[in-house]
Parts: structure tokens; sequence; C-alpha cells
């Protein structure tokens, strides 16, 4: 019979992923996906109006990204939304030409950045050919997109559709309740956990080298979630009493972005260490059992 130290080693098994991601280098590759995704949050708007138009024009996809920004921190909101809603004014493409096709192409650059990283949480190597990767990861875009324009097409028509089937008999306190900018928020940021939540998911499972369970790679993708919500708020607070025009002047709002998403990336790379952890903690464990019941 072996003693029941699941929780014990689970501890200690975050604590040696926060290790594990300073050893291998998961600050410095955070750092990097943190540039690639500035560098592809651009093209990828682009290709968003271009999608939008499929789904119910330019307005749809405005929205989609007043929503992208409504979840992050204000002034990292305010580093980049006047700029990308600018280039999303200003530059027009179509999806089945090459100019879509290189635009999709360039939005991939986080999505690859971050595979690497990934996969070096996992300690595997990649092993597809190279397009095969880049095609999945347009696949990833493409998906992200898509789900981004559906589900700001319920947040925007679905208020106006219930309404109209609102049973009479809904008290109106709880009317009030859910008119409030109280549940607002809270419908929000659930509804971007889930989101992230399902679009982490994918990439453990999917977007890194190998092969994994769906209970291999929920602890890593719930901490995550937490970690990345804590520090949204965090970062808020955070910035309202730090000024960074002392370090970087007039380079301060784009800092103020560059930093809060190489945090993100250091969640996700540590959700994938605490994921490695704790499969190679089944592995002993099972190794443990086969050899007691051997004995």
């Amino acid at each position: 019979m072996i003693p029941n130290t699941v929780a014990p080693f689970r501890v200690r098994t975050f604590a040696e992923a926060v290790y594990r991601t300073y050893e291998h280098s998961g600050f410095t590759l955070a750092g990097a996906v943190a540039f690639s995704f500035v560098i592809s949050l651009f093209p990828f708007c682009i290709f968003l109006g271009a999608l939008a138009s499929i789904f119910g024009g330019e307005a749809i996809a405005t929205q989609a990204v007043d929503q992208l920004f409504q979840i992050l921190p204000k002034d990292v909101a305010k580093a980049l939304a006047p700029e990308v809603v600018s280039i999303m004014g200003t530059t027009r493409i179509d999806l089945l030409t090459l100019s879509g096709l290189i635009t999709l192409f360039f939005a991939t650059s986080a999505i690859e950045t971050l595979r690497a990283a990934l996969n070096g949480a996992y300690r595997v190597k990649e092993t597809r050919p190279y397009v095969v990767c880049v095609l999945f990861s347009m696949l990833l875009v493409l998906l992200s997109a898509i789900s981004m324009l559906v589900i700001t097409w319920a947040v925007v028509v679905g208020p106006s559709v219930a309404a109209k089937f609102e049973p009479q008999f809904v008290p109106d306190l709880i009317k009030i309740y859910l008119d409030s900018s109280w549940a607002n928020v809270g419908v929000r940021y659930g509804l971007s956990a889930v989101v992230i939540g399902a679009q982490l998911t994918a990439f453990h499972l999917f977007l890194v080298s190998g092969k994994r369970t769906l209970g291999d790679v929920w602890p890593g993708v719930l901490l995550s979630v937490v970690l990345w919500l804590a520090s949204a708020g965090l970062y808020s607070r955070y910035l309202d009493f730090s000024d960074y025009t002392r370090f970087y002047a007039g380079l301060s709002q784009l800092m103020v972005a560059l930093i809060y998403f190489q945090v993100t990336a250091v969640i996700i790379i540590l959700g994938a260490e605490l994921n490695r952890g704790l499969m190679e903690l089944k592995k002993l464990r099972g190794g443990a059992e086969v050899v007691a019941e051997a004995a």
C-alpha cells in the first residue's frame, strides 16, 4: 500500500515547475513570445476584418477587437487599441488572395513561437514537417478569429433576441442584477476564461509535439487561466501608481504592453511545466505500484 502523498507532491511539483521555468529559459522564451505576439496582433486584426465581411461587416470586427481589449489591463489596451483600430480602418484585403494568405501567415508568428516554447517546457522535439506546423498554426488562427466573431455576434445580437423571449415572471431584482455593470464584467471575464481555457487546451494537446490526454493537460490549463485573470487585475493596479515614462519615455505604452504579454507567456509556459512534472509523477507512482505488487 502506497501512502497518500499526492497533496505534498503537487505542492512540490508546482514549486519545481516555477524553478524549471527559470532553469530552462522560460522567461527568455516568454520575451520572444511577447514580441511575436505584438507583431502578429496587427496582421491578425486585419485578417479578422476581412473575415468579418462574411459574418456581418466591419462593425462586428470592431466589436470583437473592443471586447478583446476590454479584458486587458486598461493601460495595455490604451497602448494598442488606437493603432489597431487605425490599421483596420485603412487596410483592406480579400481572403481568397495572395495578400490574404500572407496576412494569415504573419498572424501565425506568435503561435509558432509559443509552440517552440511549449515544446521546450514539455522537453519534446518537433518531429512534424515545418509546412505541417505552419498550416496547423494557420488553422488555429482561423478558428480563433471565427470564434471571436461568433462570440461577438452572440454578445451583440443575443440580448435583443433574449428580450423577445423574456418571461414575464422574471423578478425585477434579477433583471436589475443582470443589467448591472458587475454582472456584465463577470460575464465578460467568465466568457473570456472559457475561451482562453479552450484555446490553451488546444495548444497543449495539438500544438505541442507528442501525444497527451485531456487529463494530462487540464491542471496546467486551469493554473494558467487563474493566474492570467489574477495578473490582469494586479497589473492594472500596479500601473495605477507606477510611472514607466521614467524608464522608457515615449515608448512607455509599448513597453507596458510587451511586459504584460511576457507575463502572460510565462504563465502559459509555467502551466506546461506543471503538466510535465505531474506526468512524471504519475509515471513514478505507476512504477512504484508495479514494484510493490511484484514484492
